[in-house]
């Protein structure tokens, strides 16, 4: 039996998506979302203190974000996990999981890292497409200098702020 929506025919049975993200040339994620006939994701573009986002929130209760920030010599590049209380609700509330990849440079030294943690938060919708997301949570940095054998760990508590564009 099939079923007939505006943009095409879709079985009436569930279908089985899966992609693969690749975010690092060591690390390779795989998203598989099993969903309803017909249902689909949509895409947010974020604007982040400071720094900008790439978001696929899934026709679940889940998100895949891509993030790149930068400042005062640090480059922070990695993926974000979401995880949603609620599927429709505002605030939509979460929780998630990050990990990076850190490049730093200053007067004295230079060299790169890692830095991994999770989250908790949610986003306000301002209008249909407008979110303004707000997130805090332990991120553990572990620092290595290219030049000297000098290394430095620890746990630091993270705030975000970003405003994000849906494009549903």
């Amino acid at each position: 039996m099939n079923r007939t929506s505006a943009s095409g025919v879709y079985p009436a049975r569930g279908r089985y998506l899966c992609f693969k993200l690749i975010f690092f040339p060591a690390l390779m994620f795989f998203l598989c979302e099993s969903g309803r006939a017909g249902t689909q994701g949509n895409w947010a573009l974020g604007g982040l203190y400071p720094g900008v986002a790439l978001k696929y929130i899934t026709s679940g209760k889940s998100a895949w974000e891509l993030r790149a920030q930068a400042g005062s010599g640090v480059l922070a590049l990695g993926p974000r996990y979401y995880r949603y209380f609620t599927k429709a609700a505002n605030p939509r509330l979460f929780f998630g999981i990050e990990a990076d990849s850190l490049t730093y440079k200053a007067a004295d030294s230079k060299g790169a890292g890692i830095a991994a943690g999770a989250f908790v938060g949610g986003e306000v919708f301002l209008t249909r497409h407008i979110g303004l997301l707000v997130d805090l949570g332990p991120m553990y940095l572990n620092l290595e200098d290219d030049k000297f054998p000098e290394a430095a760990s620890g746990i630091e508590y993270v705030l975000n702020l970003g405003l994000y564009w849906h494009f549903k």
